[in-house]
């Protein structure tokens, strides 16, 4: 899709925009501004968006659909560090050193996204004290949820991963609650650090707490009970 200036940037896309805790704080107006130059893409299932090592110069809003964003071993072996949806950006923090992108990024669910090139951005921030700290804010927040997503990959098993993975799809802090895999289970057992057929075993040990249900739904019959499992630090067991 060709760019479009900040007047026609859709209304949907100034809403994505105001409602992430980056640009949260600031009124709509500035808001185009800072985005001049800015498009809106669809693309399509599998499409990678960019590698890691190549120049970042652009970064990402997802206004709808998923996006994958994976490392590659040497071997070009991908491993999926996160799957992200609606509302979420990536890939803006190698722009601020102009440097590489440290992952790779692929469409999983046909998306929109908000392409922003790089240098139009920085010219624009140049100055805006206030924006820098809340990005800054924002990018800390990020990185402690990567930290905290390789504790768990280092410290809880399989059956742990998953049920931690299940609470975060509810605001329920009591009871019974219902939840919907985002996606399929095989991307969801890459995303967890974890092989399909560990998956399995990893639902069938949370049967023991009250997770049930079959394909993408699930029950949780008890919150705490499958919060307390989670937070067990008798982590003597096998996955």
């Amino acid at each position: 899709m060709p760019e479009i200036n900040s007047q026609d940037l859709p209304d949907i896309a100034l809403h994505a925009l105001k409602g992430t805790a980056l640009f949260k704080r600031l009124p709509k107006e500035q808001i185009a501004a800072l985005f001049r130059g800015a498009s809106v893409e669809e693309v399509s299932d599998d499409q990678v968006l960019f590698r890691q090592d190549e120049d970042a110069d652009r970064f990402y809003l997802i206004l709808s659909g998923r996006v994958e964003l994976f490392v590659e071993s040497v071997k070009h072996k991908e491993s999926i560090i996160d799957i992200i949806g609606p509302g979420e950006y990536f890939g803006i923090a190698p722009i601020f050193e102009k440097g590489a992108f440290q992952n790779g990024a692929k469409v999983v669910e046909g998306a929109k996204l908000v392409v922003m090139p790089a240098e139009p951005f920085l010219e624009h921030l140049e100055g805006n004290f206030p924006l820098i700290k809340d990005m800054m804010a924002s990018m800390s927040f990020h990185l402690r949820s990567l930290v905290r997503q390789v504790s768990e990959l280092k410290l809880k098993t399989t059956g742990q991963r998953l049920g931690s993975f299940l609470l975060g799809l509810t605001d329920v802090e009591i009871g019974k609650a219902q939840v919907k895999l985002p996606y399929d289970k095989k991307l969801l057992a890459n995303r967890l650090g974890m092989k399909p057929e560990s998956l399995s075993r990893a639902l069938g040990k949370l049967r023991e707490v009250g997770v049930v249900g079959d394909h993408d739904s699930l029950i949780l019959e008890d919150v705490e009970t499958l919060r307390d499992f989670c937070q067990d630090s008798d982590l003597s067991q096998p996955a």
